[in-house]
């Protein structure tokens, strides 16, 4: 009898836990777009890496301590910039065309050894590929 209620205890604590973190991973997006909640195949989803974003599509996101945007499908510009080394750089305008159900990675290459110079770029997640393109 004492075997079943632990294993019934630990299968609870496993179905809270899971819970918890689907739960975790949806509220750690900001939503940039207007109305109810979309369902994940009707948005696109953007992670935040290494670069600083001061606005999508003229609008600034409230990002906090979240680093992950949830963005209707479609043509869009981010006004970005990143701080390589202490020295700040002039934003620039990145445009890229998201697709519904797609998730997407926003970073930047750098070159500190000799130019402190940097390159956004966004990378669909199932394609691997480099999408958009940038302008200094």
């Amino acid at each position: 009898m004492f075997i079943r209620d632990a294993y019934a205890k630990n299968r609870v604590t496993r179905l809270v836990l899971l819970i918890t973190g689907l739960l975790a991973v949806g509220c750690g997006a900001v939503k940039m777009y207007p109305g109810p909640e979309l369902t994940r195949d009707k948005i696109a989803v953007l992670e935040i890496r290494n670069v600083t974003v001061y606005a999508l599509d003229g609008i600034p996101p409230s990002l906090g301590n979240k680093k992950t945007l949830q963005i209707l499908p479609g043509e869009h510009v981010m006004r970005m910039s990143h701080n390589i080394g202490g020295y700040g750089e002039q934003p620039v305008d990145y445009t890229f065309t998201a697709e519904p159900g797609h998730a997407y990675i926003l970073d930047a290459d750098y070159e500190i050894q000799k130019t402190l110079s940097w390159r956004p770029w966004v990378r669909d997640t199932a394609t691997g590929l480099i999408i958009g393109s940038w302008k200094p």
